[in-house]
């Protein structure tokens, strides 16, 4: 796709969609990125889970914890008990901690500021790291979940088979003045339009620049 098209893509969802911190996004009216602590804690927590199963272990876990230290010192039973709706608990529950630990004893209790520091931390992946970077300190970043990627291969904008692949593409053909909130839109374009089964052709504003074969029209 050339870059007249991808800036056009931009172009129509930043005027057809709003930003997080512009909406009541249940995400942030829930405090889930209220501090940087609860910012990486939420991400780690939400990865293949729903946003809804993700609030509801936050609900549950934040009124425990507020700190690295304190998740590192609950007991490991009662953690995977506060943070049971989200997929994977068991798993979280031991990354959450051993996350802890190691910023508390080797980075002074400070979170990471850089890629390939974030992604040294339990339970920190690409998407995670992106949106921290993104979020909470402010860099140019474009996390990929399943409904960014999804969205952008159908469109044509990239043609590639992972998340991580599709990030790399993205963070290169991005205008720079659409790379802050490119998550933003494309994510809520691919939940609410570019379903994974029916997707919503035919109320899709991208419909005109999308290369998307099986289009429902």
């Amino acid at each position: 796709m050339n870059q007249n098209k991808i800036s056009k893509i931009y172009e129509i969802l930043s005027t057809t969609y709003q930003t997080f911190d512009q909406t009541d996004d249940e995400w942030m009216t829930n405090g889930l990125s209220s501090t940087p602590f609860k910012s990486l804690v939420s991400v780690a927590l939400s990865t293949m889970t729903t946003s809804k199963r993700t609030i509801n272990a936050c609900k549950a876990l934040y009124p425990k914890v507020a700190s690295f230290e304190e998740l590192m010192n609950i007991d490991e039973a009662e953690l995977v008990q506060l943070i049971k709706p989200v997929a994977h608990y068991n798993r979280k529950a031991k990354n959450l901690k051993k996350m802890s630990r190691q910023i508390i004893e080797d980075r002074n209790g400070e979170i990471p500021r850089t890629a390939e520091e974030l992604m040294s931390l339990a339970g920190i992946g690409r998407k995670c790291t992106d949106i921290m970077l993104n979020f909470v300190f402010d860099e140019p970043t474009i996390a990929v979940d399943t409904h960014v990627h999804r969205l952008v291969n159908r469109l044509g904008m990239v043609n590639a088979t992972s998340a991580e692949e599709t990030a790399n593409v993205l963070s290169k053909i991005t205008p720079k003045e659409y790379k802050k909130h490119a998550h933003e839109w494309l994510i809520q374009h691919g939940m609410n339009i570019c379903k994974a089964r029916v997707p919503k052709c035919q109320e899709c504003t991208l419909v005109d620049l999308c290369g998307y074969d099986r289009k429902k029209l």
